[in-house]
């Protein structure tokens, strides 16, 4: 058996390299990072020796919500493709494994099933939701989506991993790898957004690097399809609940005590679309940039979904999700004491 890992020296691949060297159940581990195939030049993988490869896990990709449609093409869709003809020329194959995420659901509501979601359309905000059209927030959305579609319409044995947002490495709250979650927490705890979009019942679901890694190791073996990789809906915090917990470890801080911080206004998505748009008018200035930040995926924040993982339970015996509160209590304790990664 060896197992061909892409995006090696990114967060959740360089997390699944070492899982599986360490495991020793899985043969090679041939791990590609941009150094030995950047994904974004045509042929990247021509001439990667194909005999033997019996698993490939495909984990590069950008990842930020801000990013522009051009970037989102050449990494997540065109990137993906270059991984979809390589497995076909893998003579061994027996699984190709996708990790996407929970958000190429667009903006649907509701139910969301382990299934293939509609047919693409690009973002868009100016028009009704077409029947069996799935809309996006944003490019990142958009482009797993359709990398979803390349993979499933392949003809290969085919497994998407679709990963919430990680927001710490384990259990313990630690954090090594930040994006906008973090950076949103960051100017919530530095006075910087007194207006948040969301409506405080949404369920917002999070994740660990080990709980993606342990259910990516459970899904090689497992039935080709797609698979939510992420807690029960039990198991998954309302955004009011996160503000609240988050700010109850901020208020353990006395330098965060002194500057007597109120908690956020949660606004509904016209108020947040008209503060914004009334800033854009302005000079540049901290409230705008913060609200910019936020931006990206804030419609998500408005359309309350819940993630079916009947799946994920089935294929993965040893499924254990963090305790929610526990986590968004930990993992703001250890951004405040670490300064975000700025102090030891």
């Amino acid at each position: 058996m060896t197992v061909l890992v892409t995006g090696a020296k990114g967060y959740v691949g360089g997390l699944t390299v070492k899982a599986l060297r360490e495991h020793g159940g899985y043969g090679d581990v041939l791990a590609y990072g941009r150094a030995e195939a950047d994904l974004t030049v045509p042929g990247a993988l021509d001439a990667v020796p194909t005999a033997g490869i019996t698993h490939i896990v495909h984990a590069a990709a950008v990842t930020k919500f801000a990013v522009d449609r051009a970037t989102a093409q050449a990494v997540n869709i065109d990137g993906t493709a270059q991984v979809v003809e390589l497995a076909k020329r893998c003579p061994d194959l027996e699984r190709v494994v996708l990790l996407s995420t929970l958000y190429t659901a667009g903006l649907a509501t509701g139910d969301i099933a382990e299934e293939p979601a509609g047919a693409v359309e690009e973002p868009r905000t100016d028009a009704d939701d077409p029947p069996g059209v799935v809309r996006f927030a944003n490019y990142y959305e958009w482009s797993k989506h359709t990398a979803e579609r390349l993979v499933l319409d392949s003809g290969l044995p085919a497994t998407i991993a679709r990963v919430p947002t990680i927001i710490a490495d384990d259990d313990t709250g630690h954090v090594s790898q930040y994006n906008a979650v973090h950076n949103t927490l960051k100017l919530l705890y530095y006075g910087l957004l007194s207006l948040m979009p969301g409506l405080p019942d949404v369920p917002v679901s999070l994740g660990t690097g080990d709980f993606t890694v342990n259910a990516t190791m459970a899904l090689l073996a497992a039935e080709p399809g797609i698979y939510h990789v992420c807690p029960d809906l039990d198991q998954t915090p309302r955004l009011g609940r996160i503000v609240d917990l988050m700010f109850t470890a901020f208020e353990q801080d006395t330098s965060f005590l002194r500057r007597q911080i109120l908690r956020p206004l949660l606004v509904d998505e016209a108020a947040f679309a008209n503060l914004i748009n009334g800033l854009r008018t302005l000079p540049h200035g901290p409230v705008l940039d913060a609200l910019e930040s936020v931006s990206p995926f804030s419609a998500q924040l408005f359309r309350p979904k819940v993630f079916g993982n009947a799946r994920l339970h089935k294929a993965w015996p040893g499924y254990r999700a963090p305790d929610p509160d526990t986590l968004v209590s930990q993992t703001a304790e250890y951004l405040v004491r670490t300064r975000w990664g700025r102090l030891s």
